[in-house]
C-alpha cells in the first residue's frame, strides 16, 4: 500500500503545476494574489490533516483559474490558519465555480442520450470530486 503523505504531495504538486500555469492568464494583481494563496498551501505539509486542507484548497483554485475568475475568497490574503475548504467558502461560490467548470468535467459524456449529473446530484460517480463535494450535500 502506498503512503497516503506521499500521494497526497505528489497529488497537490501535479495541480499546484497545473495552476501555476493558468495563473499566468490572470491580470497582474490577481496573479500575485493567488501566488500568496500557493505559498501559505505550500507551508501545510506537516500533517496529512494540513496535506489534506491545502489539497482541497488547490483543487478549487484549480476549478477557478479554469474558468479564469477568481472569487472570494481568494482575492483576499489568506488567513494565519486555513481551515477545511467547506468552512470558509461560501456555499453559493462554491457551487457557481462547479457549474461554470462543468462542461470541463470529465465524468460527463456528452454522447451519452442519458440525464447528465448535475452538481447536486449525489449518486454521479465521479473521480474528480473533492472530499468537499461529499461534505457539502448537494
Amino acid at each position: 500500500m502506498s503512503n497516503p503523505m506521499k500521494a497526497l504531495n505528489e497529488h497537490f504538486c501535479y495541480n499546484t503545476r497545473l495552476a501555476k500555469a493558468l495563473q499566468q492568464l490572470l491580470h497582474p494583481n490577481e496573479r500575485k494574489m493567488i501566488q500568496t494563496w500557493f505559498d501559505k498551501l505550500m507551508e501545510m505539509d506537516k500533517t496529512t490533516e494540513e496535506m489534506v486542507i491545502r489539497s482541497d484548497y488547490m483543487w478549487f483554485i484549480l476549478l477557478m483559474l479554469q474558468s479564469k475568475k477568481i472569487r472570494e475568497p481568494f482575492n483576499k490574503l489568506p488567513p494565519a490558519q486555513l481551515v477545511p475548504l467547506k468552512k470558509f467558502v461560501p456555499l453559493h461560490v462554491y457551487e457557481d465555480v462547479l457549474i461554470l467548470n462543468e462542461p470541463n468535467m470529465v465524468y460527463i459524456d456528452r454522447r451519452s442520450k442519458t440525464k447528465r449529473p448535475s452538481v447536486r446530484d449525489e449518486s454521479a460517480n465521479t473521480t474528480s470530486k473533492s472530499r468537499m463535494d461529499q461534505e457539502y450535500s448537494l
